[in-house]
């Protein structure tokens, strides 16, 4: 069962390639208009790691989604970060941890252990799982396989720190294209999320 959440390095061969150069103005522009609630600090790095997903997964065959909490009826036991889903099978191919946080070490246990919580939940009480999502799409247990793939990602250095994939922009440089996105949504020059 979380057989898959060891085995990351399978998907490796995908995160091959960086994403902005470091580049704080090309990412701003990438994500920009998405009309995300960046108040969170984690919004910034899910976001980039949707863009990035976006140029490997192609829109006419996958879906990418994220921000979908899980319960087995009652409160919010988890959130998945991002999901890539197979549209002609309806079935999730990839799941990712996203984790900007100064602590990599922390970041990449708690990650870990999302992981663990999610597959555990799914293998023991697949009938009584939903799902909300931010996008409105319903999702359902038997779209998410016990042996899908899953990874993380972190800023730049996360990788030395054993996350499957990290950023070309640093912790700092993430923390700068928030405080933008936000002075954007300010100025009314990007779009604002939805009540």
């Amino acid at each position: 069962m979380f057989k898959s959440i060891y085995l990351i390095g399978l998907v490796s061969v995908l995160f091959s390639s960086l994403a902005f150069a470091g580049d704080i103005n090309a990412a701003f522009e990438s994500i920009k208009n998405t009309g995300a609630n960046f108040d969170p600090d984690g919004t910034v790095c899910e976001e980039l790691e949707r863009v990035r997903l976006a140029r490997i997964y192609p829109a006419d065959k996958y879906f990418i989604s994220g921000d979908i909490e899980y319960s087995t009826g009652g409160m919010t036991i988890g959130e998945l970060d991002t999901v890539v889903i197979d549209r002609s099978t309806g079935k999730v191919v990839l799941l990712g941890e996203v984790k900007c946080w100064k602590n990599m070490d922390d970041a990449l246990m708690k990650a870990k252990s999302q992981m663990m919580r999610f597959f555990w939940n799914l293998q023991k009480n697949p009938a009584k799982m939903s799902f909300n999502s931010y996008d409105g799409v319903q999702y359902s247990a038997a779209q998410f396989p016990l042996d899908t793939p899953v990874y993380t990602v972190g800023p730049q250095g996360a990788v030395a720190k054993g996350f499957t994939y990290e950023f070309d922009l640093t912790l700092k440089e993430t923390h700068q294209l928030r405080m933008m996105l936000l002075k954007c949504q300010q100025n009314n020059d990007c779009p604002r999320p939805q009540d």
